[in-house]
């Protein structure tokens, strides 16, 4: 007699799971590519996402990114399944889960860098040297356009506490320099930055003693926009500058507005040594 070869189906759990997997990885390189586009590109995602304008939303890198790790999430848990099913039924596609957890893990290291570099950081988007009296931000049209038609709400007081036991390196900038001097000094340590200034006021003497400078900054990876105030005041044979950062889209900038001010502060302080 002949024996008839009999292959066990591949679970179609595992199938799919595959199948959600690339589609992940595929939707987190447009994520990238909708933070980075310019011109015709970035024209193109505007239509896609009914904008008005030539550019898309700065957030939108985010939100596709987002969107890639649900669909991991899914791919992830379908994986999950195929997996008992495999082991109750005794169905092929080992080899597909396999695939799934290996695929989603390429989009793991950028968050958990994000999270782990960060040390646990509140939930906070809003940090500022002064937690009195935070800098405010303008309201002149050139700034406003500047910061994509967004202005930073005030945060509550109490907000300001939970800063300044998570931060307390975050001190204002004191300088030993005159207040033209000190605003000099402070705007080519922002252009330096290679922050996007988008608004200027020197200090105007005793009728204005106080400079003001605003700009954007952007993370590396999905373009991630922080406005940033800057506050240059006059004190006694002395200057203050104070900063306030102030993350878009996120309710936890992941220590991202400590670190701005923090390095603004040692490019500033460099241009301080006599």
């Amino acid at each position: 007699m002949r024996r008839l070869a009999f292959d066990e189906p591949v679970s179609r759990l595992a199938i799919w799971a595959k199948r959600l997997a690339k589609v992940a990885l595929v939707v987190a390189l447009a994520a990238i590519a909708a933070a980075h586009a310019h011109g015709a590109l970035a024209r193109f995602f505007a239509v896609l996402t009914l904008r008005p304008g030539p550019t898309p939303d700065p957030g939108l890198g985010l939100f596709v990114f987002l969107g890639a790790l649900a669909v991991a999430l899914l791919a992830l848990l379908l994986a999950l399944s195929a997996a008992g099913s495999i082991w109750i039924r005794g169905r092929r596609g080992a080899g597909r889960i396999v695939a799934t957890v290996l695929l989603t893990a390429l989009l793991l290291p950028y968050p958990a860098y994000l999270y782990i570099s960060a040390g646990y950081p509140p939930w906070l988007a809003d940090i500022s040297t002064d937690i009195d009296d935070p800098p405010a931000f303008s309201n002149a049209p050139e700034a406003y356009a500047g910061r994509g038609g967004w202005t930073p709400a005030p945060i509550e007081r109490s907000r300001r506490d939970e800063q300044a036991a998570a931060y307390p390196e975050v001190k204002p900038i004191v300088l030993d320099m005159e207040t033209e001097e000190a605003f000099n000094a402070t705007l080519e340590a922002v252009k330096q930055s290679g922050w996007t200034i988008v608004n200027v006021v020197r200090p105007g003497g005793p009728l204005r003693p106080e400079g003001h400078i605003e700009a954007m900054a952007f993370s590396p990876a999905l373009k991630l926009p922080t406005a940033i105030a800057l506050r240059i005041r006059p004190g006694d044979d002395e200057t203050r500058v104070d900063m306030r950062a102030v993350t878009r889209y996120l309710p936890n900038d992941l220590g991202a507005g400590a670190g701005l001010i923090e390095k603004l502060s040692d490019a500033v302080e460099e241009k301080d040594v006599p």
